[in-house]
């Protein structure tokens, strides 16, 4: 197998975007629009019942878990070439390990950055795929995840640290254009251009999303196993497939 090929990873996540970007765009419209209704439910129901509104509140912030996990699942999925979806998102499989887990996980890193920080950013790094070992293993635990994560890291590390510095410059690359192409469409246009401008803020948008689906890919893509991943990923990583 070769090595980390950057050009072969994105031109796979980009790809793979360009035919599913409407399905994503619907998922991802319905995983926020989700908590937030819930929210504002709960919102509401605080101004009569401030104890209900608390509960419902407390449950809209489940939910951006709950389609979060989606996401990374539609995202799992979509890297063998199926379509993103909503019943996808809204699978609840794997949610209460993945809610365990994550606080787990949460609460090393948060514990690790009081500890010098150096030990918090190592602990986020090693643990960060354990969403992928709990959406591709049925039968694993959360903590079996996070296990998995580790030794997944600490096999291929260096690769890995290749595939997190492409990921981080690709997010950060994309917020920065964003917000300043926002930042250039409401300081030059006048208020007689709000039609104008909000097609062109829609467009960044848009294309704001379309990198962002190509990064979900591209995070996918690189945390494949090579005994079920296509031939492309599976010639970008090389994981132990003794899972």
């Amino acid at each position: 197998m070769s090595g980390f090929d950057i050009a072969a990873v994105l031109d796979e996540a980009w790809s793979l975007t360009k035919r599913q970007y409407w399905h994503w765009l619907l998922v991802i419209v319905v995983a926020v629009a989700i908590p937030l209704a819930i929210i504002a439910v709960g919102v509401a129901a605080a101004i009569a019942v401030p104890a209900l509104g608390a509960i419902v509140i407390f449950i809209g912030v489940l939910g951006f878990f709950y389609t979060f996990l989606g996401i990374l699942r539609n995202a799992y999925n979509a890297s063998e070439g199926a379509k993103p979806s909503v019943g996808v998102l809204l699978r609840s499989d794997r949610f209460w390990w993945f809610l365990v887990a994550g606080v787990v996980y949460i609460g090393i890193v948060t514990v690790g950055l009081f500890a010098f920080i150096i030990p918090g950013l190592i602990f986020a790094f090693m643990f960060a795929l354990f969403p992928y070992a709990l959406i591709g293993k049925p039968e694993m635990t959360g903590f079996g995840a996070l296990a998995m994560s580790w030794e997944l890291i600490t096999t291929s590390f260096w690769r890995f640290i290749g595939f997190r510095i492409v990921l981080l410059g690709a997010t950060v690359a994309i917020t920065l254009v964003a917000v300043t192409a926002q930042g250039i469409l409401t300081g030059v246009l006048d208020s007689d251009s709000n039609i104008l401008t909000s097609i062109l803020l829609v467009a960044v948008s848009v294309a704001a999303l379309f990198v962002t689906c190509s990064l979900l890919h591209l995070a996918t893509s690189r945390t494949r196993s090579p005994t079920v991943a296509s031939p492309v990923t599976a010639r970008l990583f090389a994981l132990p497939s003794t899972y």
